[in-house]
């Protein structure tokens, strides 16, 4: 138990002491300042562009299920139809790469891949996929969408942050909090969020 207390500690770094935003992605005024860019001076190489956590694999856009593909070297253009997600991986996987994660961060794009560990190993930078990318993860993995019921009912307030814990559960964009110490209780209740958003998402047509 109290190796469990130390590490919950020492996982404060899943919101920064002074002030951090851990919601939509989106942060507004009163955050702290952001991470420094990431380094893309090497280049990114090809297929890559630099995005704001580093490299990551461009892909072609457009509209509703058609893709652009480009071939080479005649460098012809082929438009084909591609499924739209379905799973709740692979919707998961596409919101992620909508917001052009790199490599690092794609691979906790999953709901067997984003667990309490991979967040613990962004923080003590045992994993290449920064921490500040954690927000637009958890925004992916909850689709953008309210689950504070489900939330309730799976007990996520059940911590000593109470009602506190559902600000992770309400991932609508926009929606922004500022945290502290007293939220580090809702850690404890990480798989139980994960569940109803799995839950959500796999029910959706």
């Amino acid at each position: 138990m109290h190796c469990s207390l130390a590490l919950s500690v020492l996982l404060l770094g899943l919101v920064d002491l002074s002030s951090a935003c851990f919601a939509s992605g989106v942060c507004g005024g009163g955050c702290a300042p952001p991470m420094p860019a990431p380094s893309c001076s090497g280049g990114c190489g090809a297929g890559y562009g630099c995005g704001q956590y580093g490299c990551y694999q461009m892909r072609a856009r457009a509209a509703s299920s058609r893709t652009l593909k480009v071939e080479r070297p005649e460098t012809s253009l082929e438009i084909e139809d591609t499924p739209e997600p379905s799973s709740p991986d692979e919707k998961f996987h596409a919101c992620c790469a909508e917001r052009n994660l790199p490599d690092s961060c794609m691979a906790k794009c999953s709901y067997s891949t984003y667990t309490r560990d991979s967040l613990q190993n962004m923080y003590f930078r045992m994993d290449s996929c920064p921490m500040n990318a954690a927000a637009d993860i958890h925004f992916c993995a909850a689709q953008g969408r309210d689950h504070t019921s489900c939330c309730a009912r799976n007990g996520v307030a059940t911590t000593l942050a109470g009602e506190k814990c559902m600000t992770f559960c309400d991932q609508r964009p926009g929606n922004v909090t500022q945290l502290d110490l007293s939220y580090l209780a809702c850690y404890d209740r990480f798989e139980n969020m994960k569940a109803c958003f799995w839950h959500d998402v796999a029910q959706q047509k």
